[in-house]
């Protein structure tokens, strides 16, 4: 059978032929003339090769066969106003899905823990899976929907098709041991280029900030050691003389869980937002949607708010 020469049309005037039994009041509610409605007809019974309807002393009485298309065509009606009409209300509670976010250790640090618990509450089938960024723009990923989002601070100039979104900023300060030397400096700049520093290694073609700004003023700080996660630092720090420039919100954790003090940096580094990436197609899905608002707001509160 060839559904395209079936007109899907008359499937609405064989329901409502069908629930009146009656051809003036199908007429009215269709609001077709009784000339068209018998047209109609014709062409149902022709494509369905049956009668349909029979005159009856009090009516039409439906077929055998229409009464057994009767309740097929009205999920079919039903099942068709629902596609046009959009997805119903997200049910969080039943939700049973795996979300895939592409993201810094940075932001998994600051927002990762407290979304799973807000998740584990409210959408308890919700499977989560993060994967570190490696540098770059995870472009094909995010197109495949290989990726739900990503989340870094290094994204510029994103191609066409993507939407983002500013989930936090923060600011950049310096992290030491209590016993630092550094806090009984002076803490300028000289003191702070003097020192040796530790750096939380950047993802390839990313160059950190603090080293963009003193290469513009021909300036240069010696890194000691360089390291690839966010766990060890702390540790690190408390058993050196070593300083640390990250976010602020990493450094308050920091000293919030080891013997170490935050301090203002000597100069002024321009803020560091954080962006959250998603693919156009996914702009209007009610999920997805959730799924970012509850991210952003997450973001937001796990701004530190102790100075």
């Amino acid at each position: 059978m060839n559904i395209r020469t079936k007109d899907l049309n008359l499937l609405t005037i064989l329901l409502v032929v069908g629930e009146e039994l009656n051809l003036t009041r199908a007429s009215q509610r269709l609001g077709l003339s009784q000339p068209a409605l018998s047209h109609a007809l014709t062409r149902l019974r022709e494509q369905f090769g049956d009668p349909l309807f029979v005159r009856g002393q009090r009516g039409l009485i439906a077929t055998r066969r229409l009464e057994d298309l009767l309740p097929e065509v009205r999920g079919l009606l039903e099942r068709a106003a629902a596609l046009y009409g959009g997805v119903g209300e997200l049910d969080l509670a039943k939700l049973e899905r795996k979300v895939v976010i592409a993201a810094t250790a940075y932001f998994e640090a600051r927002a990762i823990p407290a979304f799973m618990k807000m998740a584990q509450d409210v959408a308890p089938g919700l499977r989560l899976e993060t994967r570190s960024l490696a540098g770059g723009f995870p472009k094909s990923d995010l197109e495949s929907g290989d990726l739900d989002i990503a989340v870094a601070a290094y994204f510029r100039d994103l191609p066409a098709g993507f939407r983002q979104r500013t989930i936090f900023t923060d600011r950049f300060v310096c992290v030491c041991a209590e016993d630092n030397r550094y806090l009984a400096s002076k803490q300028g700049s000289r003191d702070y280029l003097a020192a040796r520093h530790l750096q939380i290694e950047v993802p390839p073609g990313v160059f950190a900030p603090v080293d963009q700004y003193l290469q513009s003023k021909k300036k240069h700080r010696e890194i000691a050691v360089r390291v690839g996660n966010f766990l060890t630092p702390a540790q690190i720090l408390c058993s050196t003389d070593y300083l640390l420039t990250c976010p602020r919100s990493l450094a308050v954790r920091y000293a919030e869980a080891f013997p170490l003090a935050v301090c203002e940096l000597p100069f002024a580094l321009p803020p560091i937002d954080t962006l959250m990436v998603w693919h156009e197609k996914n702009q209007n899905d009610p999920f997805q949607a959730w799924l970012r608002s509850a991210i952003a707001e997450i973001g937001v509160a796990g701004r530190p708010t102790r100075r």
